[in-house]
């Protein structure tokens, strides 16, 4: 559960639709900094939704608000709706630790701990209460498999995870993200810090996780938002100036500004 309430609060059921997260009237700022302004879009489940824009137009701020990463921020302040399982996650009664199990995150730069292939995924299992070490191996088997390195790392488990490649390390994270069975998954500009090949290993990753795991990401790469995403949103000065599948938002946008934006004009 992501409530630890004294008293129970009832929310409303979810409507079942193909949406997991309904986003409505969403502002974030940094002290002074309005970052996100009146941001309303859909996440739709098991689909891949890109988020594409200039930098600092409030992409990332939007991404981190989800999964309430927004709170380590000193000066943050967040206003609107963030509607997941009937629940708005701005609420502060939420546990913010199981919010992150199930809306689990990706950073720009790998991050794995400077620990063993092994311990990178096992040690959260144990933190979220996971005892027994055959179910942990069978946990660090399975999410290495969904992450597409196994078969890379299977005789080198207890290797420290810092003697890996940064594709590799980047996948890492991935499976330990995995490893929490979460319904979403976020992850800002996953491949700007690795080479081309690693890149495209991880968007084939991508879309193979779409099939379990409602993604959204952040990129800059306009032909990777093409390749990989169902829907995109156009972030411009913290706005969303338009949000659409993704071949309608290439090859027929509403606006001249995304245009402009997915032609390379401006960004």
């Amino acid at each position: 559960m992501l409530t630890q309430l004294k008293e129970k609060v009832i929310y409303p059921e979810p409507k079942k639709q193909s949406v997991i997260i309904e986003v409505n009237d969403l502002n974030v700022y940094y002290k002074n900094n309005h970052a996100v302004k009146n941001v309303s879009i859909p996440i739709r489940e098991r689909s891949i939704t890109a988020l594409i824009g200039p930098s600092g137009c409030g992409k990332s701020s939007f991404l981190r608000t989800i999964n309430r990463m927004n709170d380590l921020i000193a000066g943050a302040k967040c206003q609107g709706e963030i509607m997941y399982d009937g629940i708005n996650l701005l609420d502060k009664k939420i546990d913010v630790v199981a919010l992150r199990k199930e809306i689990g995150m990706v950073f720009q730069k790998p991050n794995p701990f400077p620990k063993s292939i092994y311990e990178n995924i096992a040690m959260p299992l144990k933190f979220s209460g996971i005892r027994g070490k055959t179910r942990i191996n069978e946990i660090v088997e399975e999410s290495l498999f969904q992450a597409a390195l196994l078969e890379e790392v299977k005789d080198r488990l207890t290797q420290s995870a810092l003697s890996l490649s940064g594709g590799q390390q980047q996948r890492l994270c991935i499976a330990r993200a995995l490893a929490l069975k979460p319904k979403v998954l976020l992850l800002d500009e996953p491949t700007s810090a690795i080479d081309p090949v690693s890149s495209a290993k991880i968007e084939d990753l991508l879309l193979t996780l779409k099939k379990q795991v409602s993604l959204v990401i952040v990129t800059h790469n306009m032909q990777q938002a093409a390749r990989i995403a169902d829907q995109t949103a156009f972030f411009y000065e913290g706005e969303v100036v338009e949000y659409d599948d993704t071949p309608v938002m290439f090859t027929n946008p509403a606006f001249k500004r995304t245009e402009d934006y997915i032609n390379g004009r401006f960004g």
